[in-house]
């Protein structure tokens, strides 16, 4: 079913969004018809990704929400920057988590205003159990997973969550199945109930694949690698979430329902290494690419992230999108297609994108802020066209970079473009909102 502007198929779009790719090194150009996702320096592909891609859109200037987990999820369900959204870091400057709560809304709930069945398969990370933060709570019918993500750094289990109830799962780690594989099985179960249905759906998959302990002996593929073990554990993890996603790829067109279901692939953050009972180093695959920084920088190589759409009969195959877009867009872009736009949002939405009726949105500025948990401080940055302010500090200097030129941000304007320092500084005060959970010394209240 092409994409018509009649409401009535509008709302039929089902929308599932799988979230896990910051380990793959990844080039997207427009002179490919698909990025290249690779691991190891560029010597195993991920065959279904790279499928998905040639059979969708690449987004060459992707960018998260957020540096690290947590607060990059507020972002894409609240539909707001790191400067608007309630969750900032992955704990508060008390080391507390910060809960969502009832005046939280969600694109979960968006859609399911919307007349959407929603469900959640993954690590959720924003609210702990007996709030009115937890899934069930804030917009998603159907839930499966982790509520506290520091629980999601393991793999191997006793219980889980379905809905609002801890209950005891069947992980096995002698017959490797993990947790990532338990939601995964939830997941595919939920889609083929929903597709049996007329009512549209949204599957949010936040997986914890690839995360820090290492769940998996290496895969028969990497065993005689001249790779250390952590190494070949983390591309076993890569390789765990491709087959994942060419499972899903074949359900939906087993089902029927490829036409009229739009799959976005994403990722959390920039790659990082991983330090727990295996040591992996984010260089070896050479993760970020060319990009400067790692998890939990503003610079490009935390924030610049793979970014897939694929849509049956919509999406033109193999198209390369060079416009900066933001995860925080994924909450005006579900209004759009369920006809039901946000009261409020920072994002502009990338169906004029997906669809091929424009190349470019209307879009002044991308924006990001990251708070220290250990000072009263935080990293900022905003990208305006092929330009970039990078500031490690409130009270610091703002760095100035050329993106289209050097986007491994070596060569600071600073001194050349003060007409820019300014016009970010001014930015940066205008799109940062006090905090109560991460104060900034010196900050005025509003």
């Amino acid at each position: 079913m092409p994409y018509s502007e009649e409401a009535t198929e509008m709302l039929r779009v089902r929308i599932m969004t799988i979230e896990g790719l910051q380990e793959l090194d990844w080039h997207p150009s427009e002179s490919r018809t698909i990025g290249e996702f690779h691991l190891a320096g560029g010597q195993e592909s991920v065959l279904d990704i790279c499928t998905k891609g040639s059979q969708g859109l690449v987004f060459a200037n992707a960018y998260t929400g957020s540096p690290v987990c947590a607060p990059y999820r507020s972002t894409l369900m609240e539909g707001l920057h790191a400067g608007h959204t309630l969750v900032r870091n992955n704990r508060s400057l008390q080391r507390e988590l910060v809960n969502f709560n009832d005046s939280t809304f969600t694109v979960a709930q968006l859609l399911k205003d919307a007349g959407y069945r929603t469900g959640l398969f993954g690590k959720w990370g924003l609210a702990e159990a007996g709030t009115s933060g937890i899934p069930n709570q804030q917009g998603f019918d159907t839930f499966y997973g982790f509520l506290d993500q520091r629980k999601a750094h393991h793999y191997y289990v006793d219980s889980l969550w379905e809905n609002e109830q801890e209950i005891p799962v069947p992980l096995s780690e002698a017959q490797q199945y993990s947790s990532a594989d338990w939601y995964f099985d939830k997941a595919r179960d939920f889609i083929r109930k929903e597709a049996t249905t007329d009512a549209p759906f949204f599957a949010y998959i936040p997986t914890q694949l690839p995360h820090l302990y290492m769940p998996y002996e290496p895969a028969e593929i990497y065993k005689d690698k001249p790779w250390l073990v952590g190494d070949k554990r983390w591309a076993t993890m890569i390789h765990t979430i491709d087959q994942q996603m060419g499972q899903l790829l074949d359900l939906v067109d087993s089902l029927g329902i490829a036409e009229n279901t739009l799959i976005v692939f994403m990722s959390d953050n920039g790659g990082g290494n991983g330090q727990r009972h295996f040591y992996h180093d984010v260089r070896f695959f050479n993760s970020n690419g060319p990009f400067r920084g790692m998890k939990r920088d503003l610079f490009e190589g935390g924030i610049r992230v793979p970014l897939i759409a694929q849509w049956e009969g919509v999406i033109e195959a193999g198209k390369v999108s060079a416009e900066p877009v933001a995860y925080y867009d994924f909450m005006a872009t579900a209004g759009e297609l369920a006809e039901n736009p946000p009261q409020r949002t920072d994002g502009k939405s990338w169906v004029p994108l997906l669809t091929g009726k424009a190349d470019t949105l209307a879009r002044e500025f991308l924006y990001w802020e990251f708070p220290y948990m250990d000072q009263p401080n935080a990293k900022f940055a905003v990208r305006m066209g092929k330009w970039k302010g990078v500031k490690e500090w409130m009270g610091g200097p703002l760095q100035i970079y050329n993106l289209e030129e050097d986007p491994e941000e070596l060569y600071n304007w600073h001194y050349e473009r003060a007409d820019l320092v300014e016009e970010f500084e001014a930015i940066i005060l205008e799109e940062h909102e006090p905090s109560p959970f991460w104060p900034i010394r010196g900050e005025k209240k509003r």
